[in-house]
């Protein structure tokens, strides 16, 4: 019965698990180029263990009109320059700096095949393949890379990721391709996600009401043996 509610508290912890990584897609669903995580489970030494895992799928693009954002319609990530080191992200919602410099939302530099990308006025135009068109000219262009193990992405704040393998992994996308005037979507549907939440908690409330029935149980059996007499 002890080993018995020991599975029980562990299958409530994974449904707590569960139950917050959904929460955390649902507040990021009008985020630009989120990508929800997954739980998963697989049997590990005769126990079920839980591991999150990103799908990085693409999300839905969307017309802004902005001159300045830029969307992913294939795989890949922008690079990006900042006060921590290199960083990624999908998130193309770009804007030029005091300096003449293009950089994302929080202010970091996006890089280019040459680096930094400086745009002095002028109509400016990006091109599918990543190109950036000042009055007719090409500056620069957009730098788009790949990963042979998308799985050591790690996320971080600001729409980031960091990559934890090793650099030889990291490669230009050779077929990336670039919509101007648009942005990335989440890729979370929030009536997936509310399903699965509402599933999630039910299952969280059988596991907790197995707990108290288990545990009213044995509060039973030890004060029955003290009324036996010897």
């Amino acid at each position: 019965m002890i080993s018995g509610i020991y599975n029980l508290i562990d299958g409530s912890m994974t449904q707590q698990l569960r139950f917050e990584t959904i929460a955390n897609n649902m507040a990021n669903s009008n985020t630009n180029g989120f990508k929800k995580d997954v739980i998963s489970f697989y049997e590990a030494l005769g126990l079920q263990q839980s591991v999150s895992n990103t799908d990085f799928s693409p999300g839905p693009l969307r017309y802004t009109g902005n001159e300045l954002d830029v969307a992913l319609s294939s795989k890949g990530f922008f690079k990006i320059e900042t006060p921590n080191g290199l960083k990624y992200t999908r998130d193309g919602a770009f804007s030029i700096n005091a300096q003449g410099i293009l950089v994302t939302g929080n202010g970091d530099t996006v890089l280019g095949q040459n680096g930094p990308i400086t745009v002095e006025g002028g109509e400016m135009y990006i091109g599918r393949d990543g190109q950036v068109v000042v009055n007719n000219e090409s500056v620069d262009k957009i730098l788009v890379v790949d990963f042979d193990e998308p799985q050591l992405l790690r996320k971080e704040g600001g729409s980031y990721y960091s990559y934890q393998g090793e650099n030889k992994g990291i490669s230009t996308a050779p077929d990336a391709e670039i919509q101007h005037k648009y942005l990335e979507s989440s890729n979370v549907n929030p009536t997936q996600e509310t399903i699965k939440m509402i599933e999630t908690y039910r299952a969280f409330e059988s596991v907790e009401k197995a707990i108290q029935s288990i545990d009213a149980l044995t509060g039973e059996m030890v004060n029955d043996y003290g009324t036996v007499p010897n």
